[in-house]
């Protein structure tokens, strides 16, 4: 999409007149990173032209811009004799200071689709500035490009983002282009590899898996599925323990590591990268154990977390246990568009304790545990290894989501343990 508009001088003041009008198609050759959409918006206010296909600006002579009127000076007066006060005449050069500047540039946001109306905002107010101002028409075509590509990148991936590129050559014209760019969440993790300092997760394993492992006194009776391995903090500890262990790791890279560190341990973990929605067909239904730590926080449904569940009924032996944590809302709180979408965009996704609940009805299997992740990680985890990582108290805490202290904080991370039940049990 594409906007022109052009400034006028009526009266002595500045006053905006917008023309608008939409470009047949955006440019061609436009891709985001990764596995990005190439679709994009186009805008433009103020005056002069531009070819957006070939990037060459037209000509932006001062022709078409009207002569101010003449102002007659009377001597020995505090304002000029057509009324026009000493604060309209600076007004007016900050404002033409704003307009011989050279602005360029660039802001990326998440992409929050529920919240179209704080990027809305943010974009007019960053306009503004820049002495460019919007009239209905404009505002509309804004908030419909904006609209598009946060739709496009929400529903890539809860890995998404909108860039807003904007410059402003001299005169009162600013070019904007909108554009979504995501990465799906194996490449997310992925990345960190590149990126990132090990641990990734922290060196220990859970306090809570590490307690209902114990259970189990004989390790090589009860077979541990770890779902969302990682780099292997839970598989490694309970393969040394003892447990025959697989873990189910949907990035290549996280794989890698723990593949590597088995070998070199001399440790007989089987690691499964796949996605494990699509699993099923590789694992056995013997497991005494399946982990879930860190995962359903990124999830996008209630459905995936039948599925989840659907899958650990399928795997567990009668009387084996699921271990899982999640962000759970608490009973006062009802999550929004807005709050589940930015929960999906910073490894937070949150679920009511309905929708729980509704997740397992039917499935066999009893719940016989609830605790909160934190405090149960705090007391039980050793001293020198909390916080696991650096950002891991921000995060557990909800804080990623809502920058709230932890008493207003209206989700919280739980530890949720189920019994496998017979079928018997279960009817």
């Amino acid at each position: 999409m594409q906007q022109s508009a052009s400034g006028t001088h009526v009266n002595g003041s500045d006053q905006g007149k917008l023309r608008a009008h939409i470009s047949a198609a955006a440019p061609n050759g436009l891709r985001a990173v990764d596995d990005v959409s190439s679709g994009a918006g186009w805008g433009r206010a103020g005056g002069g032209s531009r070819d957006y296909h070939s990037g060459q600006d037209g000509a932006r002579g001062h022709g078409g811009w009207p002569e101010p009127p003449a102002v007659v000076y009377s001597c020995h007066m505090n304002e000029f004799s057509d009324g026009t006060g000493r604060a309209d005449i600076d007004h007016a050069l900050t404002r033409t200071l704003h307009r011989r500047a050279v602005v360029q540039g660039s802001i990326t946001l998440p992409a929050v689709p529920a919240m179209l109306e704080d990027y809305v905002t943010l974009c007019l107010s960053t306009f503004a500035a820049l002495s460019v101002d919007f009239d209905d028409e404009q505002r509309r075509q804004l908030r419909d490009t904006l609209r598009d590509q946060l739709d496009q990148a929400f529903a890539g991936s809860p890995r998404s983002s909108i860039v807003i590129t904007y410059d402003t050559p001299v005169g009162t014209l600013v070019n904007y282009h909108v554009r979504p760019e995501w990465t799906s969440i194996a490449s997310t993790y992925d990345a960190w590899v590149a990126t990132r300092q090990p641990p990734y997760f922290g060196s220990e394993p859970d306090a809570r898996v590490w307690a209902l492992a114990g259970e189990y006194p004989d390790p090589k009776a009860c077979p541990v599925l770890d779902i969302g391995a990682g780099t292997g903090r839970n598989s490694l500890a309970l393969a040394r323990r003892g447990h025959p262990v697989d873990a189910l790791e949907l990035s290549g890279s996280f794989a890698d590591v723990l593949r590597e560190q088995a070998r070199a341990e001399s440790l007989g973990i089987r690691v499964i990268q796949r996605d494990l929605f699509t699993a099923h067909d590789y694992l056995p239904g013997d497991y005494g154990l399946v982990v879930v730590s860190e995962v359903v926080t990124d999830f996008r449904s209630p459905e995936d977390l039948r599925r989840l569940f659907e899958l650990a009924v399928s795997c567990l032996f009668v009387g084996g246990h699921l271990v899982v944590n999640m962000f759970v809302a608490r009973a006062s709180f009802e999550p929004g568009d807005a709050a589940r979408q930015m929960g999906q965009q910073t490894f937070s996704s949150m679920f009511t304790q309905d929708e729980v609940d509704a997740a397992s009805d039917g499935l066999p299997l009893e719940l016989v545990d609830v605790t909160g992740v934190y405090d149960y990680e705090h007391a039980h985890l050793p001293p020198e290894s909390w916080p696991p990582t650096g950002w891991y108290e921000g995060w557990v805490l909800g804080q990623d989501v809502f920058a709230l202290g932890r008493a207003e904080q209206p989700i919280e991370m739980r530890w949720l343990v189920y019994r496998r039940a017979s079928d018997d049990e279960i009817r």
